[in-house]
């Protein structure tokens, strides 16, 4: 039963990736109804696979998953589907591959705006505000900035996070 419910789970979080990144690149949005799936489907499944120790696991890596991407949510950075669908990706997988996946993650978002900001022929001039940025961060200790002067004010474009999130949770099956 184990092995069944774990292809299960895998397929669940197959599912909820395709269908979040798919309408995070048309519509910009990761609906909650899909999120919820993810969730629920993390409860149920590992309920049936280790009873309420799975439930236990599942609830874990629904909060490791959203506890990563808070701060930068707070600050401006990711939208609120970005941070429920790496939630629901934990409470599927637990707290060992959703971390797994958030580092991957984190390197993917990293190579695909280096490859918007190349496509907008901004790189460089994104790379200076954001060393400015820094030393204002720096110099300025009770002061709080936030990421939003960082996104919007300047691009046609933005990232849809989703997609740097489909990528990372590849590369952690992938990894193991």
């Amino acid at each position: 039963m184990t092995v069944q419910v774990t292809n299960l789970i895998d397929i669940a979080v197959a599912a909820i990736v395709i269908i979040s990144v798919y309408t995070d690149l048309k519509e910009r949005k990761i609906y909650n109804v899909v999120i919820l799936s993810g969730v629920l489907a993390g409860l149920l499944l590992n309920l049936l696979n280790d009873g309420s120790s799975g439930v236990l696991f599942s609830l874990k890596g629904l909060g490791a998953g959203m506890a990563l991407l808070f701060i930068p949510f707070v600050l401006g950075g990711f939208g609120a589907g970005d941070v429920k669908l790496l939630g629901a990706i934990g409470a599927m997988k637990g707290t060992v591959f959703v971390c797994k996946a958030f580092l991957a993650t984190g390197i993917a978002g990293g190579v695909l705006a280096v490859c918007v900001l190349i496509k907008q022929k901004r790189l460089f001039a994104t790379l200076k505000r954001i060393g400015t940025s820094f030393l204002v961060l720096v110099t300025s200790v009770f002061k709080v900035n936030t990421l939003k002067n960082l996104d919007k004010a300047e691009f046609h474009e933005s990232l849809p996070y989703g997609l740097a999130i489909g990528i990372g949770t590849l590369a952690a099956y992938l990894v193991g």
